[in-house]
């Protein structure tokens, strides 16, 4: 190296410096960092975390210990985690929410395929004069982190989740809010298909430009050797992928093969997230047993499998 400094030095000083680069994007928020530590490395071992162990987890990003703790505030009032004092020290919980959210994001993030389609769709009328405007807010937008898509004006469809999987979000997100809900099949549904009607309802070529951006951004680690990573950095560069790939996956609704172009590019994009998250994850448990105290798996089943 020109500089005198071991390669592996370079490296993740080059990783370190490129995570925390991509955390002061402007369409990056700490909150948004946090959800996907949480989903992430945090709920696979454990419901319950100290504020202490937050700080130490938010430390690669460069978030300063008050925007952790004004992002957790945001979360807590969103119903998404639960506080409470323990002597002088504050714990944080996933509260159910937090856990069905997290569990249904992760079949879209870590898994290639979509089960196989029926062809029918479940929906949800969100434009009764009975709702109050911000309990339609915020149903609109945790049903679209399921995949869901407006294919009218208040009327929100999903073709992979099912009725008593939309009732019981429902339930979780808006108690008392009562939203006719149903499911449905399209007739003529090739002819759709031909018409580019759901290509442009599930915004085909925003997402595929996403993809590519990511493509630009991940990709080339590919070709670096991150065997020898140091354990904070491969925690770091880990989850900055997967909350990027994320992203994408959550703001795309779930569109079945039947609906997607062919030779998606989402498929490699999946590619290249697998890759790096097999290789990075035996490194970063080692920074995650440390910092939760618990016996941290090397690789976690279900996710990116081969």
């Amino acid at each position: 190296m020109s500089d005198g400094q071991p390669a592996s030095d370079s490296r993740e000083r080059g990783i370190a410096a490129t995570v925390r680069r991509t955390c002061e994007r402007s369409d990056i928020s700490a909150r948004s960092v946090l959800v996907t530590v949480l989903g992430d490395s945090v709920l696979p071992v454990t419901k319950t975390l100290w504020l202490s162990s937050l700080f130490e987890l938010a430390s690669p990003f460069g978030f300063s210990e008050r925007l952790v703790r004004t992002s957790m505030y945001r979360l807590v009032s969103e119903g998404w985690v639960s506080n409470e004092r323990v002597g002088r020290r504050s714990r944080y919980s996933l509260t159910l929410l937090a856990v069905s959210e997290s569990e249904n994001a992760g079949r879209r993030i870590y898994t290639r395929d979509p089960a196989r389609w029926d062809g029918s769709w479940a929906f949800a009328v969100l434009d009764g004069a009975q709702m109050q405007a911000h309990e339609r807010d915020r149903i609109a937008r945790h049903l679209r982190w399921h995949g869901f898509v407006a294919l009218g004006r208040g009327l929100l469809a999903s073709p992979s989740v099912t009725v008593p999987s939309l009732r019981e979000l429902l339930r979780l997100v808006e108690p008392a809010a009562a939203v006719p809900i149903g499911r449905a099949e399209f007739d003529d549904l090739d002819h759709l298909v031909g018409e580019g009607f759901f290509a442009e309802a599930f915004r085909v070529d925003d997402t595929e430009n996403e993809y590519r951006d990511f493509l630009a951004r991940y990709e080339p680690w590919q070709s670096h050797d991150l065997d020898g990573t140091a354990p904070l950095e491969a925690y770091g560069l880990r989850t900055m992928l997967v909350h990027e790939f994320r992203r994408i996956r959550l703001r795309e609704p779930d569109m079945p093969a039947e609906l997607l172009p062919p030779d998606w590019v989402g498929g490699r994009a999946y590619d290249v997230a697998a890759d790096l998250y097999r290789r990075l994850s035996p490194r970063a448990a080692r920074a995650l047993r440390e910092i939760l105290e618990v016996d941290y798996p090397a690789t976690m089943p279900r996710r990116f499998e081969a």
